[in-house]
């Protein structure tokens, strides 16, 4: 293995598909990266690099993340001068981003800060509460009147937008904490093995609120210095997006770096469940039933809701299809999980394809999956999908996931991803 800084990552097709790099951990959780354990979140070493690979005179680039998550490629491209736009189907992914991204005075800050604090120390309780019947299983009586509390301090500004989504996303790094559910694990669960003793909302409301006040000032003054910008555009879909990309006249990019979600993706809904109990009514999705419905538009998901996984679907290529074969057999709902995510991946480069200018670069983080027994090698299946729409692989090359804050309690074995891989794409 090789110890790497961004500058020393590869320039040159990776010569031996085994050598494995290791990214030193500086800068993880620097400034508003901080904000909010999004699952799946990838390092932002990763668009640090493409923006200096790529950038090659004073202009700044036009730098788009189809799947934007929690907005590490937006602060990057923010922070280096240059215009990010991202979108996302998940609704607190969106809400991260933006307020990852979006500069706040100091003096108004300070001002609403100190209004919040005042409001949950002279109040005993609140009114707003999950209606769900099982909610005692997941917070205990003191989590449910602090996080109640803190819920109806932040209702009080919800005219200030900027203001609100900033003391919601301090909102959503507290809610797992409080709680009883375990803070590692990707599933949201309680665990009986390994009890958990939930944190105090309110104190670590507060701690966080200064902590990210801070984080989100710095971002300000060097946001203002580097005279970069942001925009996260909503809930697009990633296999059908131009059509409005062109009804709001946005550019021709020039650089895209993204991770998309991999086969039997994260749940994402489920991972964030306890944030969802006390935030699903500003995101329509209170009830197990909206919940469900909106898995659905996830790529790479598990939830197929009725589907009928007896039906051939596309997906895309000859190297896939004999990978849907093989998994098919040993069980039709991955086989069919399977061919629907490359069948998505493959509208989706095609989509890409049409806004992105051509000689210019997509950078994309893929992991493996194993499926049914069978490896899906995601990083060697999507050149071919890339392939039929211009999209040519110029250099691939692996590193080592380190630093891991969601994982599952059995000793590092059960649905770990141990290597990701970068893919550099340049559009012919």
């Amino acid at each position: 293995m090789s110890l790497l800084t961004v500058e020393e990552f590869p320039s040159q097709p990776t010569e031996d598909p085994s050598k494995v790099y290791l990214v030193r951990n500086v800068g993880l959780r620097d400034g508003t990266h901080k904000f909010h354990r999004f699952p799946g979140k990838f390092i932002p070493h990763v668009p640090r690099w493409a923006l200096r690979r790529y950038r090659t005179t004073d202009k700044p680039l036009k730098v788009l993340d189809p799947f934007c998550g929690s907005g590490t490629t937006l602060v990057e491209a923010a922070l280096a001068g240059h215009c990010g736009y991202g979108f996302d189907v998940d609704p607190i992914a969106r809400l991260i981003s933006k307020v990852k991204t979006t500069p706040l005075e100091l003096t108004i800050l300070s001002s609403c800060c100190a209004e919040i604090k005042k409001f949950i120390e002279q109040k005993r309780a609140g009114e707003i509460k999950p209606t769900i019947p099982t909610l005692s299983h997941w917070f205990n009586d003191a989590a449910v009147r602090d996080l109640s509390l803190i819920r109806e301090g932040i209702e009080q500004f919800r005219e200030r937008t900027d203001v609100y989504d900033f003391l919601l996303t301090v909102f959503i790094a507290v809610i797992r904490r409080a709680s009883n559910a375990d803070n590692q694990t990707l599933k949201t669960y309680v665990s009986h093995t390994n009890p958990k003793t939930p944190e105090n909302a309110k104190p670590l409301f507060v701690a966080t609120l200064d902590d990210y006040t801070q984080r989100i000032v710095e971002f300000g003054n060097l946001h203002k210095l580097m005279g970069g910008q942001a925009h996260v555009l909503g809930s697009w879909d990633a296999r059908g997006f131009v059509e409005e990309w062109r009804a709001n006249r946005l550019p021709t990019i020039n650089l895209a770096i993204t991770s998309p979600p991999y086969v039997k993706s994260v749940d994402y809904v489920y991972n964030q469940m306890a944030e969802y109990f006390w935030l699903g009514d500003l995101f329509g999705l209170s009830s197990q039933k909206e919940q469900n419905r909106h898995k659905q538009a996830y790529i790479g998901t598990q939830h197929l809701n009725g589907a009928d996984v007896s039906q051939h679907i596309e997906s895309g290529t000859e190297e896939t299809e004999e990978l849907v074969a093989r998994v098919r057999k040993k069980d039709k709902k991955n086989g069919y999980i399977c061919a629907k995510y490359f069948s998505d991946m493959h509208a989706h480069f095609a989509e890409m394809a049409k806004i992105l200018k051509p000689g210019c670069h997509y950078v994309l983080v893929v992991g493996d999956s194993v499926v049914s027994g069978e490896i899906v090698a995601t990083h060697a299946l999507l050149p071919a999908c890339g392939a039929s729409f211009g999209f040519v692989l110029e250099r691939a090359f692996r590193y080592e996931i380190r630093n891991r804050h969601m994982r599952f309690p059995r000793s590092g074995r059960g649905g770990i991803v141990e290597h990701d891989w970068i893919l550099d794409f340049r559009l012919d």
